[in-house]
């Protein structure tokens, strides 16, 4: 499981793009 900084890391990157939009599917996958 990730360290809860590089999940907000990766949270503000994701944001930048994805603000103020609808997500209408996510696939997950294991590494």
């Amino acid at each position: 499981m990730p360290e809860l900084p590089e999940v907000e890391t990766v949270r503000l990157g994701l944001e930048r793009h994805l603000l103020g939009r609808t997500i209408s599917s996510v696939e997950l996958r294991r590494s």
